[in-house]
């Protein structure tokens, strides 16, 4: 574990392109955060005098003079204990310079004695000095990392504190059962009943339901975090190949008018406007075969599309004899989420693609978007439209929904949780209070443990070491 006692440093911005001159930000926490405009004097010009910083917050004009008359301008933002996000003094430089000026500074205020920042130091300090609970810290790890919208919505559940709200709660129940026990063990000869063996087993109960509840309710925050995956249905030449190539500007899949020219699952990240997803091309559905490679393609390809989070099934606008297999398909692969797609629609001129799009759409009972893989015709539509379905099926509830996040260290500790309370009973009920009184005290503290309370050092060691340098 890091001492609390140590400054330190680190660049909490996204590194710079080398030859690119751009925003970066240099954060430094610790007891003397502000002293380093005073004994690094030589180098920092602060409000046009060389006096250095009064210890007060505020935002202040800077500039830096490194060797070879080296210069930088920028911003100081001072936040002083414990207003601040780590609950200590602490200063953040924000400065235009090239990414080799960024490192000379570094390298000096490294030099006067401050020290390199481990990954996720300041989030860990911020939860040591009690500015974030242990979920909230988790929290802040799962927003740097996101990659799409749902994937930040998962994480700011986690962060508005909710589990806290119902994990103190419990704890507080816990803890006026245990007293209530304890008490009876205390006055045992005493003519005083503080709690019956049967109320303490309903109470038991009751806060097991709470728990359980809790399990039941809570979206898995590891499920929200992963890219969504996506898969592009059909049978074979509906057009899928190609509608990958276009979507992810890659020449990933084989295209060509000879059937069964995919049989891997092939997967490629795509870019839309709510985040990421993993989009994957695979063998066409069609009928069963005598081919033993063709088959154990197309089984791969009905597993690896149920699995997926959202499937894009192609038909082929212009070969209209095979639409009744591909419904045989869609109705056989039954994926939880579908956007149809007609691909090809540059073979056809306008009043075909309309009376096509009509025809689909009621073969299928769902709409169909009409593409082009020749022209990139409805490929913006497309990905609008995935946007909107995968926020849609990853969160299951919209953003300002008050469901709570949880993730698996929080799963584990409330099972485990669960696992103690009915031994807890059975003691109780077999007349043995105080064992069933020390099992409760080990409930007491799992529940503690989801936020701040009787975490041990490793188990901190390795939620911070997660995290990037400066966060």
């Amino acid at each position: 574990m890091y001492s609390l006692d140590d400054t330190i440093i680190a660049v909490s911005s996204p590194s710079l392109v080398p030859g690119q001159i751009g925003r970066t930000i240099l954060r430094l926490s610790g007891p003397q955060a502000f002293e380093i405009f005073n004994f690094q004097f030589s180098i920092f010009d602060c409000k046009g005098s060389r006096r250095g910083f009064s210890h007060e917050q505020g935002i202040y004009p800077f500039q830096i003079t490194l060797p070879r008359n080296i210069r930088a301008e920028g911003m100081a933002y001072c936040f002083v204990a414990p207003k601040s996000y780590t609950g200590q003094d602490l200063v953040e430089l924000h400065l235009s310079a090239a990414r080799p000026v960024v490192e000379m500074i570094c390298q000096s205020l490294l030099q006067a004695g401050m020290r390199q920042a481990g990954p996720g130091e300041f989030t860990l300090r911020a939860y040591l000095n009690g500015k974030l609970d242990l979920a909230q810290a988790e929290a802040v790890m799962h927003i740097i990392s996101a990659g799409s919208e749902s994937q930040i919505a998962a994480a700011r559940q986690l962060l508005s504190g909710g589990l806290a709200g119902k994990s103190v709660r419990i704890r507080n129940e816990l803890l006026e059962l245990l007293s209530l026990l304890e008490a009876e063990l205390d006055f045992t000869e005493e003519d005083v009943k503080f709690i019956q063996p049967a109320q303490a087993v309903e109470k038991i109960r009751a806060i097991s339901r709470q728990i359980q509840d809790l399990l039941d309710s809570a979206v898995r925050c590891e499920e929200l975090m992963d890219l969504p995956s996506v898969g592009l249905a059909g049978l074979p030449n509906a057009g899928k190949s190609s509608l990958m190539n276009i979507l992810t500007t890659h020449r990933r899949s084989i295209v060509s008018d000879l059937q069964g020219t995919t049989r891997d699952v092939l997967t490629e990240l795509l870019e839309l406007p709510s985040g990421r997803c993993a989009l994957f091309d695979c063998a066409g559905l069609g009928l069963e075969t005598a081919d033993t490679l063709n088959e154990l393609a197309r089984q791969a390809a009905f597993q690896s599309l149920r699995s997926a989070s959202v499937v894009i099934f192609c038909v082929d606008l212009a070969n209209d004899g095979n639409w009744t297999q591909a419904l045989h398909s869609f109705k056989q692969l039954q994926p939880k989420t579908a956007i149809g797609v007609g691909t090809k629609q540059d073979l056809l001129d306008a009043r075909q693609a309309g009376q096509k799009h009509r025809q689909l759409k009621k073969l299928f009972g769902m709409d169909f978007l009409l593409t082009s893989a020749e022209t990139a015709a409805g490929m913006e539509s497309l990905k609008t439209k995935l946007s909107e379905v995968l926020l849609s099926a990853s969160t299951g509830k919209n953003e300002a929904d008050p469901q709570i996040a949880i993730n698996l260290r929080h799963r584990q500790k409330l099972e485990s949780a669960l696992k103690r309370l009915a031994e807890v009973a059975e003691e109780i009920v077999n007349e043995h209070p105080e064992v069933g009184a020390m099992l409760l005290r080990g409930v007491w503290r799992d529940i503690g443990g989801l936020e701040h309370e009787h975490v041990d050092e490793r188990i901190l060691d390795v939620i911070f070491s997660k995290f990037c340098i400066g966060k």
